[in-house]
This record gives structure tokens, sequence and C-alpha cells, in this order.
């Protein structure tokens, strides 16, 4: 029998963090899971000194090195249960769609993780969550990730003035 934990949610946030190639396509980040082996995105448990946005662009930096701009609204939200030894934990992750603008291969987890870019298509075939995979699907098609872009454009262009 599963033992759940009689505390409320764990409050974590994590990004779906995508990159537009030269031939204009959007691909994902996916970042692999450390027991499961399976593949993810970046999140992890909400810090209080930070907004849940922000905390979202520090998970994907310290999993996977990668910095971008990040949407302070949240795109989304899914239950996930965390096992663990003395009882599960359920977790209320809310997502945040953050464009990768910048990598280093120093970061705090490197040498801990595996990522990969790939297609949406192939991100939402290879996320269990069905809200993640329904994400990739709007960010394939369009319906997300143009506003985090039109917004890091107007503030280049107001630095210019």
């Amino acid at each position: 029998m599963v033992e759940f934990s009689s505390r409320k949610p764990r409050l974590q946030s994590g990004a779906l963090v995508y990159r537009v190639t030269g031939r204009n396509r959007r691909q994902v980040l996916l970042v692999r899971k450390r027991r499961s082996k399976r593949w993810g995105i970046p999140k992890g448990t909400a810090k209080p000194h930070l907004s849940l946005a922000q905390n979202a662009a520090k998970e994907v930096f310290e999993e996977t090195g990668v910095k971008g701009v990040v949407e302070p609204n949240s795109i989304g939200m899914f239950h996930a249960i965390k096992r663990a030894p003395v009882g599960h934990q359920v977790l209320e992750v809310w997502l945040y769609l953050l464009r990768a603008t910048d990598a280093t291969k120093d970061f705090p987890e490197s040498g801990e993780r595996e990522t990969k870019w790939v297609g949406c298509k192939k991100a939402a075939q290879q996320l269990a969550e069905p809200v993640l995979a329904e994400l990739c699907r709007q960010l394939d098609n369009g319906a997300l990730g143009d506003r985090a872009k039109i917004e890091e454009d107007d503030a280049e262009l107001k630095g210019r003035s």
C-alpha cells in the first residue's frame, strides 16, 4: 500500500525552456530525472525570497546552465507524486515559459544531469505529464512563446533610446 504524506502539497516551480532555431522552429529543453531516468523539465522547490517565475529560472540554470527570458505569468500547473522511502509527497508544480538566450558548461549540477534539445512534437511524446505535453503542442503551433520574445525586443529597443 502506498502511503501519502498528510501535509499540504510541496510548492514547486519549473520552466518549459525553448529556443528558436535558424529555420524558425521551436525546440524544447528536456532534462533527465535523477531517479527514474525519464525525461522532464527543470523544476524545484519554491524559495520564499523568489517569485515562482524567478525560482523557475534559477532551477533552469542550476540543472542545465541555460539562461533566458522568463515570462512572469504561469502557463499552467500540475500535481505530481514524489516517491520517497518514508512516504510519498504530493507536489504542486507551477509552470513558466523561458526562452533560452545563453548557456554555459559551468553550472551547479553539471555532470549530474543529461539534457537534450528536441522538437516540440518529440518533447510532447517524451514527457509523461499531460499538461507538459499539451504545452509543447501549443508552443509548436505558435499559441505560446511569442510574448517573451516581444517583451525582450521591446526592452532592448528601450535600452537603445
